[in-house]
């Protein structure tokens, strides 16, 4: 009777441990709904000692809420987090925390690749950090580019990191003034493509100068493309969510990148998205790569208007399979649409108003499980939102199992 009911992998056990774990995970089925990985009511690292972390917070280098999650990337069994920052009292920029966490509430976090590399005004440090990638060989590609306020006179930058190597500077690009201002820049987010010797495709949320900017690694060069597309949208200038009110046309925000066609010749789309806008575009990346072609001004004849969204979103990420996820922002949730079919054909694979407080950045991991950040960060750019410490779980990463992986891998 026992027997009758276990499966072959419960009985064999021991025997077939490698081929059971496949098995469960052929048989494990794509869910539509997230739960929570880990939680924070506030932000805290691992200092290097009492004396450092008593020193700080008497002397307001390290204020706990006034720390922020903006950007999330997995690789390794780590969760690398970026640390914008948005107001004083942030002494960590870049950090990481281990899948295999003890705690899942309230977890340290660790600086990375250092607390030297986290100082604020060396330049040739971490300032500002929103967000990141990391590619199939390891190297995390940094935009260490949030230059909206005074907390750093730095210019802004691209550092690549190789994670293999304790993440030893394999390189550091200053990004020219006339590319991001080196006060009012702001380099959103990004994404790589390893071909034709590595670009990153990155959005300047801006205010003063939204737009695309592109960055050859073999090259070391970088430009940017501005155009209409970019802008916010009168009609998605105002929404609430958590009772505040977001006002104002927040430029381009979110970015994906289709996946690497069969061929690996083929044509890939740049997708990207306002913040303030329900409008969805793209345009090709063999158009992006032209330097001489962008600064003509003729590429914009070539951006491509995919439709309208159900809400603005902030984050956007692809997968290996072509489909987009998104946030939902003032809808509470994250949406889903296959590139393949029109936009009309999005749907809305979980929505939720305690989880999908500001859904953010989006990471898959190795296991096929798609990560998302919710981080309420509209609160933390409000002039008037007063932050204070309190139980309330302010941000959560939340996981779903798609049976995919990211858009860097085939």
């Amino acid at each position: 009777m026992v027997l009758a009911q276990m499966g072959l992998c419960d009985f064999l056990g021991f025997l077939f441990v490698s081929y059971c774990a496949r098995q469960r995970n052929v048989e494990k089925k794509p869910s539509e709904k997230f739960e929570v990985e880990f939680q924070w009511s506030y932000i805290n690292f691992t200092w290097p000692s009492t004396m450092d972390y008593h020193y700080a917070t008497t002397n307001v280098k390290y204020i706990p809420e006034n720390n922020a999650m903006a950007g999330i990337k997995y690789y390794n069994n780590r969760m690398y987090i970026a640390l914008p920052r948005l107001r004083k009292g942030t002494p960590v920029t870049l950090a990481f925390l281990p899948m295999n966490s003890k705690s899942t509430t309230n977890p340290l976090l660790r600086p990375y690749p250092s607390w030297e590399m986290n100082v604020r005004k060396n330049c040739s440090a971490l300032q500002n950090v929103q967000s990141m990638e990391i590619d199939r060989f390891g190297v995390m590609w940094v935009i260490d580019g949030v230059r909206i306020n005074s907390l750093t006179k730095c210019p802004p930058k691209i550092v690549l990191l190789d994670l293999k190597n304790a993440g030893r500077v394999l390189h550091s690009y200053v990004v020219p003034n006339d590319v991001s201002l080196h006060q009012g820049g702001f380099l959103n987010d990004i994404v790589v493509d390893e071909s034709d010797g590595g670009f990153a495709y990155i959005t300047d949320n801006s205010v003063q100068d939204p737009g695309l900017v592109v960055y050859s690694r073999v090259y070391n060069k970088s430009w940017k493309l501005r155009d209409a597309s970019m802008f916010g949208e009168v009609d998605a200038s105002e929404f609430t969510v958590d009772g505040l009110i977001n006002e104002g046309m927040v430029p381009v925000d979110g970015i994906a990148l289709e996946p690497m066609p069969a061929k690996r010749k083929g044509n890939r789309m740049v997708y990207y998205c306002a913040l303030s806008s329900y409008s969805l575009y793209a345009i090709s990346a063999s158009i992006l790569k032209n330097e001489e072609l962008c600064k003509s001004g003729e590429w914009r004849r070539d951006v491509e208007y995919i439709g309208k969204k159900r809400s603005q979103s902030d984050g956007l990420v692809m997968d290996n399979k072509g489909n987009l996820y998104y946030g939902l922002l003032s809808r509470y949730g994250v949406g889903k649409w296959n590139i393949k079919k029109p936009l009309q054909s999005a749907k809305n694979i979980d929505v939720n108003k305690k989880k999908f407080v500001w859904p953010d950045s989006f990471t898959f991991d190795t296991d096929g499980h798609l990560y998302v950040l919710a981080n309420g960060i509209n609160k933390f750019f409000s002039r008037t939102y007063e932050l204070r410490l309190s139980p309330d779980m302010k941000f959560k990463i939340l996981k779903s199992y798609t049976g995919t992986n990211s858009y860097l891998y085939s």
